[in-house]
């Protein structure tokens, strides 16, 4: 009996450490890829012109091998919930070549969802590998979801709270706890102190006087974030329907999603929309000059993901949140830093229906102060832009009130 349990304790052990090690690996490997194609793609604007392409090839992979193409988040989060039990082996690798192409030739698509699929994708495997039962993997399903998501923005604890929360909004799974925090840390520390991978430091941000007016400014941009997600999530599904039942050829569909995102990026409003635009991370934090680029970054990230390139949503939404919050710097009188703040963290917290993530990431990013007010914009977020954020397989727990819409 004692040695069953020592063994048990000694292959779950392993696998935390297996998959920190693989999955922060995997992350650094895929930040330093993105680095590299963000500087070559910034000297070879021309690229641009093969995006009609890279759509007719995506096209075709997804007809002549549906179950790799069309896999996302979303699917992880079936195999979770017990909706799903097959996962491709190809699925890992295939979601971080995708990503690639698709920032190297423009596409206005995000990291994260690479990421968490990599550390998903791993994960499972690696259960598999060792014949655990379907309650064990959907533990180690969550770790690796987390440990995808730490090792990408360094931050760990968002990483470990994002793992537990993304499957059913207000449900966690108390047996994933460990694990979690378990791969979110090791994953991190391997991308840190192996691989030396270098993240973005932040301001740290302080709360203006809070009175009155403090929360009633708070519950503005909080309401002003929530329609912004709302018009995001709308604008995407609608373009990824309309695409879908265009009735044509396969290949012609592919150059078509590739030609019409080629014409919109061509336009220089668009110019600074293209790629990851991580270079403009930290700049809401010191203009409030911004509202432009959140309108043309929303317009090109909702084109490029509704039109089935590759990628996550994660930091173009930091971006659209950070830059459209700060243009309020005046109207409310607040810190540009604060509110790009709270725009950078609630805008995809709330999408995400992570709020407990809200938090930890705000505090891991920019300090201590804020973080009640990261709570309660994400809070504002999630239920303002809906029921079906931006993984429409998420379940709601019973005993938390619904969005009155989908």
């Amino acid at each position: 009996m004692v040695k069953s349990k020592t063994r048990i304790w000694l292959s779950r052990i392993g696998m935390g450490l297996s998959i920190s090690f693989l999955v922060g690996s995997a992350s650094s490997l895929f930040l330093w890829g993105l680095d590299k194609i963000q500087i070559y793609r910034s000297e070879h604007l021309a690229l641009l012109y093969f995006l009609p392409l890279l759509g007719a090839l995506f096209q075709w992979i997804a007809t002549s091998a549906n179950s790799v193409h069309s896999l996302g988040t979303n699917d992880l989060i079936d195999c979770i919930n017990e909706k799903k039990n097959h996962i491709p082996d190809l699925w890992g690798p295939y979601i971080l070549v995708s990503t690639w192409l698709s920032q190297l030739l423009g596409a206005s698509v995000g990291r994260e969802g690479t990421a968490v699929q990599m550390g998903g994708v791993a994960a499972h495997q690696f259960s598999n590998l060792l014949s655990l039962d379907n309650e064990e993997k959907k533990i180690w399903i969550r770790a690796g979801i987390s440990a995808g998501f730490s090792s990408v923005f360094g931050t760990p604890w968002a990483g470990c709270l994002f793992g537990l929360e993304i499957a059913t909004v207000g449900k966690w799974s108390f047996k994933s706890i460990l694990p979690c925090i378990f791969s979110a840390v090791g994953a991190n520390w391997v991308s840190l102190h192996v691989w030396n991978t270098n993240h973005v430091i932040y301001p740290t941000v302080f709360l203006p006087s809070i009175n009155l007016a403090f929360w009633a400014k708070l519950l503005i941009i909080g309401l002003f974030l929530g329609l912004l997600g709302l018009i995001y999530t709308r604008l995407e599904s609608a373009i990824s329907k309309i695409f879908t039942h265009i009735p044509i050829h396969f290949i012609l569909k592919g150059i078509l999603a590739g030609g019409i995102l080629l014409i919109v990026l061509s336009f220089p409003y668009f110019h600074e929309s293209i790629g990851l635009g991580s270079s403009f991370l930290l700049r809401p934090f010191e203009s409030n000059e911004t509202a432009s680029f959140a309108i043309s970054k929303t317009i090109a990230t909702t084109l490029s993901l509704g039109l089935g390139f590759k990628g996550g949503e994660a930091t173009p939404l930091f971006l659209i949140g950070a830059h459209a919050s700060s243009a309020f710097q005046e109207i409310l009188s607040w810190p540009a830093p604060f509110l790009a703040a709270i725009g950078f963290t609630c805008l995809y917290t709330g999408l995400a229906k992570t709020p407990l993530t809200s938090i930890a990431m705000g505090v891991e990013l920019f300090g201590t102060e804020a973080w009640f007010c990261f709570f309660i914009c994400c809070l504002i977020v999630m239920y303002i832009s809906g029921k079906n954020g931006i993984f429409k397989k998420q379940d709601w727990s019973n005993w938390i009130p619904k969005p009155l819409y989908p």
